[in-house]
């Protein structure tokens, strides 16, 4: 009997991580945002192999986290590296949207709107409603501000963002909606030449 448990628990823990695989997994660079507020990261890179290996690839994201993680604690984490042709994928799990920003040095907030103004954010661009996965409308600021308990990523990054819930309003410039919950910001040039993206959602 005791053999029976423990085999059920193995095979019960399998599926647990085989459903948490293919929550994040995908076949563009995405930022996933849980609901407790840590990230997921997948990047997926063409590996040039005239100029990269991939244990030199590995090597650096291991010395990276090192740093980073000597300043600032136990708060970033690699889940997964894989090399299957020329493709890379890199899986990241951090603490908050604070140390994604921190690590990647790229603009990235997570909060209430209400807090997000509190912060500096002036939602000052053009918005567009959403509705079950599709783009309804232009929106006003003042609809897009009327929900002070919405919540809202904002980021400036040419890179898909799935949130964990339903989007209602996002800003229209390098925008396109990949489901209720997706956004692919499709801006092109460095992520630096971004523009920032606001994703409001409940």
């Amino acid at each position: 009997m005791k053999k029976i448990i423990l085999a059920l628990i193995m095979i019960f823990c399998m599926g647990l991580l085989s459903a948490c695989a293919q929550k994040t997994d995908a076949d563009v660079s995405t930022v996933f945002i849980e609901k407790k507020g840590s990230v997921v990261s997948l990047d997926v890179e063409n590996l040039d192999r005239d100029y990269y290996s991939e244990e030199e690839l590995e090597s650096y994201i291991t010395e990276h986290i090192e740093e980073y993680t000597g300043e600032h604690g136990d708060t970033v984490e690699k889940l997964s590296f894989d090399v299957e042709g020329e493709t890379a994928k890199l899986k990241m799990e951090y603490d908050s949207c604070e140390d994604y920003a921190g690590f990647n040095g790229i603009e990235f907030y997570h909060g209430t709107v209400v807090k997000a103004q509190a912060q500096g954010y002036d939602f000052d661009t053009e918005f567009y409603s959403v509705k079950d996965g599709e783009k309804q409308k232009d929106a006003a600021k003042k609809d897009v501000l009327a929900d002070d308990d919405a919540n809202v990523a904002i980021i400036k990054a040419n890179i898909n963002v799935k949130v964990p819930g339903s989007i209602l309003f996002v800003s229209s410039k390098d925008t396109k909606l990949e489901g209720k919950d997706t956004v692919s910001i499709t801006g092109k040039g460095s992520n630096e030449e971004a523009a920032l993206t606001y994703i409001i959602y409940k």
